[in-house]
């Protein structure tokens, strides 16, 4: 059995350079093959172009549900509404309860990040300065007890986790040569392509180290988490997922704070760090298919503008009243058959037309493929035929 860690053995910071070189070949292989496949969707996200009204929305959707989960781990449940609300609040000088000041608290950590990265994206350094800096946002105007924002802790006596263990660094002394020697380690700069120099397993071991060192009185498994995030912008990963990795934590919360707790009694992180790469890959899958949904949805909007102008090349009977109730549709995602018609934008169109001008209407999207009903349980609906773009061929 590994002796467990200790303070001495924490600040040589090579965990991972440890043992990388013992690593099965099955584990080597499963670390290389979602690595690759994080790299690919990333590589895919980021050559994307930016969409006005589209990009911007799916990345606040995507901090809005970061800043869900990881107060959750935290033990505060503050759903998106919530979190919407404090944040409204919060820019128009409101007083806020307590969760909703730690919600705008969190979304002005990853301001932060991003703008740090912003400016300093050909150059970026770690440091100390920046670690209290995402401190202080996140623990401003909220009274954890003895917690000083961006003050390292002077409570010596400190236990956290799930069970409950006492921090490695039991003096001032220790907390500031661990936090020197964690900037030391996260600056440093290798050429080579071994594990421990991926900067997906940097951040996360450098959100293990964190939580180790537990330099503060209260909030730092929010930094460490939050430090995740900037090592990954720092190194290039794509605007909608740098911050994901708090979203897998949260949705595994058990099996997150077990993982963790086990790295200090067997000195190695490896379970950890592939277990926490398959999440972000889950996550940033996910966040693959809003993005090309938003492209098919575009793609899809050119397509009947082009049916429209060539439908006499293309022999099919078109108005202009179909391609805006089809924008409509796309828009909507999906809508009720039922309620078709109720839809506003859609029964302005029909306004003081006949019945059958509607069926035929309807008919006509039905039969060119445009949109496509389905079930979903007792109600039917409709939706655009996003699959008819597999099939179109344009002459040349």
């Amino acid at each position: 059995m590994a002796t467990p860690l200790t303070c001495e053995k924490l600040l040589d910071f090579d965990l991972v350079e440890s043992i990388e070189k013992k690593l099965p070949p099955e584990t080597q292989y499963r670390f290389f093959r979602v690595s690759y496949e994080i790299m690919n969707m990333d590589s895919f996200i980021r050559d994307l172009p930016s969409f006005p009204g589209s990009t911007d929305k799916i990345i606040r959707n995507e901090l809005i549900s970061v800043i869900g989960a990881t107060l959750s781990i935290e033990g505060t449940v503050i759903d998106k509404d919530e979190i919407e609300e404090g944040i409204k609040k919060a820019s128009q000088g409101e007083p806020l309860r307590r969760k909703e000041r730690e919600a705008d608290n969190s979304r002005k950590v990853y301001k932060f990040i991003q703008e740090v990265i912003a400016k300093n994206k050909s150059n970026f350094e770690y440091s100390e300065s920046i670690i209290k800096q995402i401190h202080t946002y996140f623990t401003e105007d909220l009274d954890y007890v003895s917690n000083t924002p961006g003050r390292y802790r002077t409570n010596f006596n400190v236990t956290f986790g799930h069970p409950r263990k006492s921090s490695l660094c039991q003096t001032q002394s220790d907390i500031e040569f661990a936090m020197k020697g964690l900037i030391t380690w996260l600056n440093r700069k290798n050429d080579s392509i071994d594990l421990s120099d991926n900067p997906f397993v940097k951040a996360i071991m450098a959100h293990y180290y964190l939580t180790e060192i537990h330099p503060f009185a209260d909030g730092n498994g929010r930094t460490a988490r939050a430090l995740e995030a900037l090592i990954l912008l720092a190194n290039g990963v794509n605007d909608y997922c740098f911050w994901s990795l708090a979203n897998f934590w949260s949705s595994h919360k058990d099996n997150y704070i077990d993982k963790l707790h086990k790295i200090r009694e067997t000195l190695d992180p490896i379970d950890f760090i592939i277990w926490g790469l398959e999440g972000y890959r889950d996550e940033i899958k996910t966040t693959k298919e809003k993005v090309l949904k938003k492209v098919k949805q575009l793609m899809f909007s050119d397509y009947i503008q082009f049916l429209f102008k060539n439908k006499k090349e293309q022999k099919i009977k078109l108005n202009h009243r179909i391609i805006e109730v089809i924008k409509i549709i796309i828009s909507k995602e999906r809508i009720s058959i039922k309620k078709f018609l109720s839809v506003p934008e859609i029964s302005a169109f029909y306004y003081k037309t006949s019945q059958s001008t509607r069926l035929r209407d309807m008919q006509k999207m039905i039969r060119y493929n445009l949109i496509k009903t389905v079930k979903d349980g007792n109600d039917e609906f409709i939706e655009p035929n996003y699959s008819i773009l597999d099939r179109v061929r344009y002459n040349v």
